[in-house]
């Protein structure tokens, strides 16, 4: 009797324990098809430019999935947007951490570590970003390689970077920009002056003055002075609320 009862008792705890396990895994299923949904939501708020709005999604999405590298690499974007870079390189590492083979999220990460002064870090972890091969946009990687070395003042290292980058991709806005920037750096004042000229069509779709600000310095330091103003006033015309159009009004002052 006291058997049966014993064997009664084994198999009613195991099937309470299946449902129960089927359940869990049921629930688990439930909270990473919601945190997909989430993600797809804070990712569309990405890409449009409301960063808060992008990151109440995600940290959502991250509550039901904290293990999908995607949520911790576009919390890590959203975080970079809001110049919080501690908080941008702790979720890219942790991306890292959950998909070493997740190359964006290293190179993101790399970005970040330029932000921190980090350089050497950055330029280790772009070694492994170049490496591979299966990358689709290693533009992007030999733009970060030259900002780390433009942000170590070595400009001449940080050229040839970026000379890799726009022969990869002409049309990247960021790797024209600061190919003219490193020549200007460097002394070579014409080059320079084309090369920022060609930054300035490039970037115009994404309203990025930085450009048309070092054309018109380019143009200045060559004597050109009227084609050094009237980059300088386009800066003020086309983006008043820019990064550049206080000092572009500064040099205005000093140049008429």
């Amino acid at each position: 009797m006291r058997s049966c009862f014993i064997e009664c008792l084994r198999k009613a705890t195991a099937g309470f324990l299946l449902l129960t396990l089927l359940s869990c895994a049921t629930t688990s299923e439930k909270n990473r098809e919601l945190a997909k949904y989430r993600l797809r939501i804070g990712t569309s708020y990405l890409e449009a430019g409301d960063y808060p709005a992008a990151l109440r999604e995600l940290l959502l999405a991250e509550k039901l999935d904290p293990q999908n590298e995607m949520v911790q690499n576009n919390l890590g974007l959203a975080y970079f947007f809001r110049d919080r870079y501690d908080l941008a390189a702790q979720h890219l590492h942790r991306a890292i951490e959950l998909s070493p083979s997740f190359t964006e999220a290293r190179n993101n990460y790399a970005r970040v570590l330029i932000e921190q002064a980090r350089y050497d870090e950055a330029l280790k972890e772009l070694k492994v970003v170049l490496d591979d091969l299966t990358y689709p946009d290693p533009a992007k990687a030999w733009v970060n390689v030259g900002l780390a070395h433009f942000n170590k003042g070595d400009f001449a290292r940080a050229k040839e970077a970026f000379a890799t980058a726009i022969q990869i991709n002409r049309n990247h806005c960021l790797g024209q920009t600061f190919y003219g920037r490193s020549l200007l750096e460097l002394g070579d004042l014409e080059t320079a002056a084309q090369a920022l000229d060609n930054a300035v069509v490039i970037c115009r779709p994404s309203k990025f003055d930085e450009p048309h600000y070092y054309s018109g310095l380019a143009y200045y330091k060559l004597g050109k002075t009227s084609a050094a103003i009237a980059r300088m006033e386009e800066v003020m015309k086309l983006y008043p609320q820019g990064r550049f159009a206080k000092k572009a009004e500064s040099m205005l002052k000093l140049m008429k």
